[in-house]
């Protein structure tokens, strides 16, 4: 597996950590990350908890889920949702005004869907990436097709790739929303691992 160099969470990326049977089986979004108050974490999908998990280690979750890397300041005891409509993480917290609204993790909706995406069109996605064995480090228009590559040369053969609908790949990933939004023709976004956000290149 291609690792993510980048560990910018206070744990080992051998540390063993839980993560929804849901979301590894990428039926459901990674929406919710807790860690409890002995600092293990847990990453968790939509719906009310506990739920059924899966051991791992938090290596095959930060390369597999990229965004979850913006948490280096969750802290034990604590938990973050991830906001659709913000797009990046909200800590969850104790209201004492009783006015106060307490994110909720959420699937992706139509409130929240960009109006300049159509969620049935289907994109081009490596095989490796979709099953997290490869880090999501490109996303590449060309030809009017939209495809989302792991590390490595641009080129790929068409039984590397998956034909998967807009709505399941940023449910797959939700940090790629707004890069899917912004991706034009004949430029590459890649993902820089250090200041956690895409940059545009032209492509080759």
């Amino acid at each position: 597996m291609a690792q993510n160099t980048e560990n910018r969470l206070d744990t080992s990326m051998q540390q063993e950590v839980s993560v929804d049977e849901d979301v590894l089986a990428l039926r459901a979004p990674l929406v919710l990350v807790r860690r409890n108050d002995q600092g293990e974490w847990i990453f968790e999908g939509p719906g009310e908890s506990p739920r059924p998990t899966v051991r791992t280690v938090l290596g095959a979750v930060v390369n597999a889920w990229p965004h979850v890397s913006a948490l280096a300041e969750l802290e034990p005891g604590s938990a973050a949702v991830w906001s659709w409509d913000n797009h990046g993480w909200t800590s969850e917290f104790e209201c004492t005004c009783g006015e106060c609204e307490q994110p909720v993790a959420a699937d992706l909706d139509r409130r929240t869907w960009p109006g300049e995406l159509d969620p049935e069109d289907l994109v081009s996605v490596e095989e490796t990436a979709l099953s997290g064995q490869e880090v999501l480090t490109n996303i590449l228009y060309t030809s009017g097709r939209i495809a989302m590559l792991g590390p490595g040369e641009q080129h790929r053969t068409s039984d590397q790739l998956a034909s998967v609908a807009m709505a399941n790949v940023i449910r797959r990933w939700p940090h790629t929303m707004r890069a899917l939004c912004s991706v034009r023709s004949g430029y590459l976004l890649r993902w820089n691992a250090e200041s956690l956000n895409w940059h545009e290149y032209e492509a080759v």
